[in-house]
């Protein structure tokens, strides 16, 4: 019961602080460094959680890290969705990019390893980047777990990917703070690399999503696996559209009529810069 107790209020003082336009970093910190590997769950699936997890599958572990938390997929051996907040002052952080690769303990089943991505011709794209984890040693350690790993192509996740993730570091600092999920489109007939046939995806996905009440806006993206001279508005769609694509259920928590609103058009004028 006092396990319970205390998710209570920890996800309790999340949702606060995204109405509140900030989040208090340290807070978690503390909570974080009590984790065990041998717990079963970091995420009670039966208490609130923050806004930006899409609704999650009861057979699949989640686990929260610093920066991010994310749904594992055994069968794809990565992350099905990793949710994050990014606040302007996280975008000013001063932490270094690290590059320790390693196997992330707090997955149950285990997660990929470097020998899968050895010699396979794909690069190990980050799903959370650690670009927008330069506020913490922790989180920018983490974000280096295979858990947060998918085979990209080099022209994509150096190119096309990357231009994304910088715009949304952007609107980050334009808006104040943004709810970001992003990952793979998975499906089992997909080609696989290494020992663990880690599937590589043809397509990923983005949405973002700025929370301001009733004037909130989201935008999603979805991009082939492959490298592209294109601008990022010709990947732009509607969260709904994501949600055709992927069957994950974004924003689940809001009414259902105030999510219709963001959800069902992608309003590429509502976002400055695009």
């Amino acid at each position: 019961m006092k396990s319970l107790y205390s998710s209570l209020i920890i996800f309790g003082f999340f949702i606060l602080s995204l109405n509140t336009g900030f989040i208090d970093r340290k807070f978690y910190e503390n909570q974080m460094l009590s984790r065990n590997p041998n717990d079963t769950l970091y995420i009670n699936k039966n208490v609130i959680f923050p806004l930006e997890f899409p609704r999650f599958h009861d057979s699949s572990q989640v686990v929260r890290h610093l920066g991010y938390t994310f749904e594992f997929n055994e069968t794809c051996e990565q992350a099905l969705w990793v949710a994050y907040v990014l606040t302007k002052q996280e975008t000013m952080g001063v932490i270094e990019r690290g590059d320790n690769f390693s196997v992330d303990p707090f997955v149950k089943t285990g997660s990929a390893t470097k020998a899968d991505y050895v010699k396979s011709g794909y690069d190990r794209g980050q799903l959370a980047p650690a670009a927008d984890m330069r506020w913490s040693e922790q989180a920018m350690d983490e974000s280096f777990y295979f858990s947060n790993m998918s085979p990209q192509t080099p022209s994509f996740n150096r190119g096309i990917w990357k231009r994304l993730e910088e715009k949304v570091r952007d609107w980050a600092v334009i808006y104040d703070s943004l709810l970001i999920v992003t990952g793979p489109v998975l499906s089992s007939d997909l080609r696989k690399i290494g020992p663990n046939q880690v599937c590589v995806p043809a397509y990923y996905y983005k949405v973002v999503l700025d929370y301001k009440k009733e004037h909130s806006k989201a935008l999603g993206f979805i991009m082939k696996n492959e490298g592209s001279q294109l601008n990022i508005e010709q990947f732009a769609v509607s969260i709904d559209s994501v949600e055709r694509l992927t069957g994950i259920d974004f924003y689940s928590q809001f009414n259902d009529s105030f999510e219709k609103v963001f959800e069902s058009k992608a309003c590429l004028s509502c976002w400055e810069l695009l």
